[in-house]
């Protein structure tokens, strides 16, 4: 699950904030984005002085601030009382960025570094290796799909930020700030607000019954061995491919990329290979739980209104029926019109963060890249979902 815009403005009460913006914000280029140092005053009188680059500058003077630590900040117009133009900043090393993170948590939290992660963990060091190599192999299988796919996308510049607590407990206190109850029923998330993924050591879950791992092969041992590993697995997966599409270039932060993409991208990328050391190895494999519940339940009309909007993902009991849609529809596209489905994200890439779109013009996109609208594509993709074997 990743926490999407719509979500985190809901669950950070900044909904208010954007209404009260005023005329649309406008997008700053690239290029042109500045460095400042922006001291804010909340309605009870607490002062807060922040160091970014302003992504985007509203009219009114409210600002979306990114940090030297990766962190989205959506600050009023009227609680801005100074802005001081700063030099820009050069992007961070890890360690130097895992540092500041570490400064963010509880001291015993120590720090992993790889070629492309920035890891931060309160478990075994075996734990923290083992997770980061499985992240790697994703980055790496990330890159040569969208590549194979005709879909450019870039490495992140910066390094990815994952936090890992030694158990559930630990896991559930902290993310409930950022993911309220949702934290009792997942086992990781992606936010977009502070760009981490955040899990626990999976073989100190309460659905695991092994003693704390000690070294990367015990750690593999004791979440393969457990029968709910390929959820567990697949959940890490479907996380790291949220962070990966909103750094390399297939989504920007906070812009209205629209439900059904990045969760069957992700849906696409979690399925779990038990047979690997990893526990994960192939991207597009059929992924059995979503197929099964599709074949169960397969809505007509479902496909149209996912399309126009992201309120059949919103739904506690329509919800799992909308990802499994969703699942479907990005393997349909991503195995038979690759070229089309490559544009269609390539348009999608340029949405810049908090732009509105409506449900026409999502439908109008759609439309102009298939060739066709989404109920035109019900019948293709039952045959398709029939074609694959069950087991």
């Amino acid at each position: 699950m990743v926490w999407h815009w719509f979500s985190l403005l809901s669950l950070l009460g900044l909904g208010v904030t954007l209404a009260a913006a005023g005329p649309p914000a406008r997008a700053a280029d690239p290029p042109l984005s500045r460095w400042l140092e922006v001291t804010t005053v909340s309605a009870k009188g607490v002062e807060q002085t922040r160091a970014g680059k302003a992504l985007i500058e509203a009219q009114d003077g409210s600002l979306l601030l990114e940090t030297a630590t990766q962190q989205l900040h959506l600050l009023a117009g009227d609680t801005v009382t100074s802005r001081t133009p700063l030099t820009p900043a050069a992007e961070l090393s890890a360690r130097s960025l895992g540092q500041q993170v570490l400064a963010e948590l509880p001291g015993r939290f120590s720090l992993l570094t790889t070629r492309h992660y920035c890891i931060c963990y309160d478990t075994s060091l075996g734990y923290a290796r083992w997770a980061a190599a499985l992240f790697e192999r994703l980055h790496r299988g990330f890159h040569a799909f969208w590549s194979q796919l005709g879909m450019p996308i870039s490495p992140p510049d910066h390094p990815l930020i994952v936090i890992i607590f030694a158990d559930r407990q630990a896991y559930e206190a902290a993310a409930q700030e950022e993911v309220g109850t949702a934290a009792h029923s997942i086992v990781g998330y992606y936010n977009q607000m502070t760009n981490r993924v955040t899990s626990f050591d999976l073989t100190g879950s309460d659905t695991l019954r092994h003693s704390r791992t000690t070294s990367p092969g015990r750690a593999s041992t004791d979440i393969l061995a457990s029968p709910e590993a390929a959820g567990l697995v697949a959940t890490l997966v479907h996380e790291a491919t949220h962070q990966l599409a909103f750094n390399a270039g297939l989504h920007q932060r906070l812009a209205p990329i629209p439900v059904w993409v990045s969760e069957g991208i992700a849906t696409y990328f979690e399925t779990p290979d038990l047979g690997s050391h990893s526990g994960w190895q192939a991207i597009g494999s059929i992924n059995r739980p979503r197929l099964a519940l599709i074949r169960q339940r397969f809505t007509p009309g479902l496909l149209t209104q996912m399309v126009a909007s992201d309120e059949p993902f919103r739904s506690p009991d329509e919800g799992l029926v909308a990802y499994a849609h969703a699942w479907a529809l990005v393997s349909l596209l991503a195995k038979t019109q690759r070229e089309a489905f490559a544009g269609y994200l390539h348009n999608l890439a340029g949405k810049q963060p908090l732009a509105s779109e409506s449900a026409a013009d999502r439908i109008a996109a759609f439309e102009t890249a298939f060739g066709a609208g989404p109920d035109a594509l019900e019948t293709p993709l039952t045959r398709y979902l029939s074609s694959l074997p069950a087991h």
